[in-house]
């Protein structure tokens, strides 16, 4: 559990209990100690979007109504005996449940890589175990859900050629799938939208007409409960005074944040630093080589697919690297979680550079570094929420002598 986590536990908590998304009144806030707060018209909410938090009501309120409390704090013993079971119910049908359709999805897509079925399974497999879904399926987070939602939109519009299904149902499901992902996690979620939206337009218009209309749904559901809380559809990070409240931890003089490198350097940072992108999913390496071949040789879904993959991974790396206000967001959490979202589709061109490189000198190669990314993956499943440089665990010890930038700009 982490700050991260309670800010929306006590918002999901609050619209069962008190049909509000304001926790100023959970008795949890201040057990909690979650920095994750902004203040608007003089009560305290989750800096989080609201949807997903929306999406956990669901799930509580049954449970609420069968007797079980997120928070009974009359005991050590009852909080335990009442907080368990609801933690269980949300991460198993939240997260673990987007987690398994990440895979499903990956796996389907793998039809269009030549490769063999048994090949697939274990790729899958593999990817599962050496990839932060591993580590992030066993506490509540967005990003793992944005990673189903978004790996199975995309599957759906890969695979539209090869269905004999109306493509436009087909294409409302993806529309419908990428905008949830997007409305959970803003920055993945909305520019794999945008790009799978522009996708289907090129299409054909039926299927960008339909993409557009399954996405109605959820968007208009985070207009509707973002408004609940900022007064419009405009995120929390949008209002960067209501994030500075008195009181608030992002006043202090601990949280106030100080830029102690160029962010040109937070990108490399960001991408083989000791939390890296590809030093936590290290054959992730082989995506680049797979885009690039795609994009030149292939003349088929796969290759627009490319395209927009290698469009919105520079997107989120640019705007995690300079266009943040500041680069700690990651808080206390085990490698770059925010771009978990995209890992999987990502992970399809790597398999693509595999299909190209046929040497077996490659596939040891590809196979070392997802049994290196299994070794940050297993680690990382027993504490999502404590970073790598302030652990002291043998296997992150060995994994970190092959990190190809050592420096680490966290302070906090």
């Amino acid at each position: 559990m982490s700050g991260n986590v309670w800010s929306r536990y006590m918002t999901i908590e609050s619209i069962v209990e008190r049909g509000t998304l304001a926790v100023d009144e959970s008795p949890y806030l201040g057990p909690s100690g979650s920095p994750d707060l902004a203040k608007f018209r003089g009560r305290l909410f989750s800096d989080k979007p609201p949807v997903l938090p929306a999406m956990g009501a669901a799930v509580y309120g049954p449970l609420y109504a069968s007797g079980y409390r997120m928070f009974d704090l009359s005991s050590p013993r009852a909080f335990v005996e009442s907080f368990g079971p609801v933690n269980r119910a949300l991460v198993a049908i939240l997260i673990a449940i987007p987690s398994a359709m990440a895979l499903y999805a990956l796996r389907r897509m793998f039809q269009a890589v030549d490769i063999h079925r048994t090949l697939a399974d274990y790729l899958t497999l593999g990817f599962g175990f050496s990839s932060l879904l591993l580590s992030y399926g066993v506490t509540f987070n967005n990003h793992s859900v944005a990673a189903g939602l978004l790996t199975s939109a995309f599957s759906l519009v890969v695979l539209d050629p090869l269905s004999t299904r109306p493509s436009r149902i087909r294409s409302g499901l993806a529309g419908f799938l990428a905008a949830l992902g997007a409305t959970i996690d803003l920055p993945a979620g909305g520019s794999v939208w945008i790009g799978l939206c522009a996708w289907t337009m090129i299409r054909s218009r039926r299927a960008g007409g339909a993409f557009l209309i399954g996405s109605a749904l959820p968007i208009l559901s985070h207009t509707l409960l973002q408004s609940f809380v900022t007064g419009t559809p405009l995120p929390v990070e949008m209002y960067p005074e209501a994030l500075a409240y008195e009181g608030s931890y992002w006043a202090t003089e601990v949280g106030t944040y100080r830029e102690t490198i160029p962010r040109s350097w937070f990108l490399v940072e960001l991408i083989a630093g000791p939390q890296g992108w590809l030093t936590v999913t290290p054959v992730l390496v082989f995506a680049p080589v797979g885009m690039a071949l795609t994009m030149l040789f292939r003349r088929d879904a796969l290759r627009a697919g490319a395209i927009v993959v290698a469009t919105v991974s520079g997107v989120l790396l640019t705007y995690y690297s300079f266009g943040v206000r500041r680069t700690d967001y990651s808080g206390q959490s085990f490698g770059v979680r925010h771009l978990l979202p995209i890992t999987p589709i990502v992970f399809l061109f790597a398999v693509a550079a595999l299909e190209r490189l046929r040497h077996v000198a490659w596939r040891m190669v590809f196979v070392l570094l997802m049994l290196l990314g299994s070794v940050y993956a297993i680690a990382g499943m027993n504490d999502p929420w404590r970073r790598i440089e302030r652990r002291d665990d043998l296997s992150l010890r060995l994994a970190q002598r092959f990190v190809l930038y050592r420096h680490s700009s966290y302070h906090r």
